[in-house]
């Protein structure tokens, strides 16, 4: 049984992922998966003592470190990822397996850090937006392979520029990975524009046009104010797919892919290369909107 820590606990995430491996009587629980959580740590004590409840986690720790020893793999779900750098710095010089929820950090040197750190110690490890592999995703990504090449896309997600988890890259992260998986790493340049405040922290929609040295574009849509869901266009050279993106299955199909990485069975589908990447693309954006111009993705 593979023994799992979880990190955080003020992100629906943890309650998510402790219902897919400990709970036998949820209709999310995945049978046969020879994983279970076992102990948690989080900021907020009344919050973390309903995770552990909800999740049937027997042990709440007082220290992320306390975890050490206790556990085989960890799962950090913190929802700031500028967080998540120092919680699992311990545990991948230790040599304990890491998953990072998404966003990976907030920074491209966090990001390179964490990356660096695993490589260092040979730990396994691995982070994504779970999105990536609910099956509606999973089968855009098949269709969009028959276009004979994708030279634009178009990705829209919820998204707020002022959110107190770390900025823009707090959710814009779906549709940052869901564009690199369909047109792969290698962007250039950023340009972002924002609208109109829409919400009462100052909020409005965004649009981040993205390019490859290739001449391929795409443009991320992030909103504020229109309906929650995920949408993908892409255009190739012989055709075109669109899609409703239904995501209600991520968490599972995520888990299904955690695991083995985390065992050390495979290395996973996303390159760290495209983790940092996808951290760069957020900053450009922040950097973009803040400054008013096109961001070489090299200045991060």
């Amino acid at each position: 049984m593979l023994k799992i820590g979880i990190l955080g606990s003020d992100n629906s995430h943890a309650d998510r992922f402790s219902e897919i491996l400990n709970r036998e009587d949820h209709p999310s629980y995945l049978p046969n998966s020879g994983a279970q959580v076992v102990a948690i740590w989080g900021q907020e004590a009344e919050r973390t003592q309903q995770v552990a409840q909800n999740g049937k986690i027997a042990t709440i720790v007082d220290s992320p470190e306390a975890m050490l020893g206790q556990v085989d793999a960890v799962f950090c779900v913190t929802r700031h990822g500028g967080l998540h750098k120092d919680l699992v710095a311990p545990y991948l010089a230790a040599g304990v397996p890491v998953f990072v929820d998404k966003p990976l950090a907030t920074e491209p040197a966090d990001a390179r850090a964490i990356v660096e750190l695993a490589r260092k110690h040979g730990t396994p490890f691995t982070s994504f937006s779970t999105v990536r592999f609910s099956a509606d995703t999973q089968k855009f990504y098949a269709e969009t392979q028959k276009l004979g090449g994708v030279r634009t896309g178009v990705y829209t997600g919820p998204a707020t520029r002022r959110s107190v988890y770390g900025g823009v890259i707090f959710y814009a992260i779906h549709s940052v990975e869901l564009m690199l998986m369909i047109q792969g790493s290698g962007v250039q340049w950023v340009q972002a524009v924002e609208g109109p405040a829409v919400d009462d922290q100052g909020n409005g929609n965004m649009t981040a046009v993205c390019a490859w040295a290739d001449g391929g574009m795409a443009s991320l849509q992030l909103t504020v104010d229109a309906h929650y869901g995920f949408r993908a266009v892409a255009l190739g050279k012989e055709g075109f797919h669109s899609a409703h993106l239904n995501i209600s299955d991520c968490y599972v199909e995520g888990m299904k892919r955690i695991l083995p990485i985390l065992r050390g069975e495979t290395a996973g589908d996303v390159a760290p290369e495209a983790m940092i990447e996808a951290i760069q693309i957020g900053a450009a954006i922040d950097l973009s909107l803040n400054e008013g111009r096109r961001v070489e993705i090299g200045e991060l």
